[in-house]
């Protein structure tokens, strides 16, 4: 092996230490917003490589301007450390004075790169410098946030729907704590009636008929929660919900005696 070669083959495995630790520090900023952890590793590897993205990992991205910033960052990132790795690579194999010299430059390449990512990962390197991007990332995101389109995607079968409340309704009439949504394993997020939206309704509010109910939660429950039908009045208890003994005959308007 040439003398030429083995600086260029160094400066390559140091190029790829780099960018491990660049889609470490990547992943840890895209924790930060909210980001699940695995989904996290998964987006700075595919945006610093510039595979495996899918449409639904992309809107993830897509729904958060600071995860557009992060995973933008990492994507040029990965086309100067392409470029890089590519001249030099053609550098080293140029620089081959005897056939078999390529084979043995690919060889040397495959074992360095494996030993660089050992040490990387087996003395703590990894860990440290996580641990250390996530202290200096923390100081400036105070917030933890998570996007709309995330809380979406957190469990199968949960999401966000409208319930249309009619007046044969059971929930109109009735304030959101006795409604009995909460025990039905929903949450209100907004109330809308007419052409006003009321944003985090309070306990206390009233659901008219008419009203636009916003929910999250479980989509089959609240496809039941529309096919209920209201409750019979039970007995001894009119319509109105007064009470009267059994057996007697409900009150009779005055312009029934009037007309008998």
């Amino acid at each position: 092996m040439s003398v030429i070669s083995l600086p260029l083959v160094g400066l390559i495995l140091v190029v790829v230490g780099i960018t491990v630790l660049v889609v470490k520090a990547g992943a840890m900023a895209l924790r930060l917003t909210g980001m699940e952890a695995s989904r996290a590793d998964f987006q700075a590897i595919s945006a610093v490589t510039g595979t495996g993205f899918t449409t639904r990992e992309a809107e993830l991205v897509m729904a958060d301007p600071r995860r557009r910033r992060i995973v933008s960052a990492l994507m040029i990132f990965g086309n100067v450390v392409l470029v890089t790795v590519v001249g030099l690579m053609v550098g080293s194999f140029a620089s081959a004075q005897e056939q078999y010299e390529v084979p043995l430059y690919g060889l040397v390449l495959v074992l360095g790169v494996y030993v660089v990512y050992r040490v990387l990962t087996a003395r703590g390197v990894v860990r440290r410098w996580e641990r250390w991007v996530d202290e200096h990332l923390r100081k400036r995101l105070r917030l933890k946030e998570h996007s709309f389109a995330e809380v979406l995607t957190l469990a199968p079968g949960y999401g966000v729907a409208e319930l249309r409340i009619e007046a044969s309704s059971p929930f109109a009439g009735k304030t959101l704590a006795r409604s009995g949504f909460r025990a039905s394993g929903l949450l209100v997020l907004a109330v809308r009636r007419e052409e006003k939206v009321m944003p985090t309704p309070s306990a206390d509010d009233i659901i008219q008929s008419g009203d636009s109910v916003i929910c999250y939660g479980e989509l089959e429950r609240m496809h039941e929660l529309v096919h209920e039908t209201p409750e019979a009045p039970a007995p001894g208890r009119d319509r109105s919900g007064s009470d009267r003994p059994e057996g007697a005959t409900p009150p009779t308007s005055d312009a029934e005696d009037d007309g008998e």
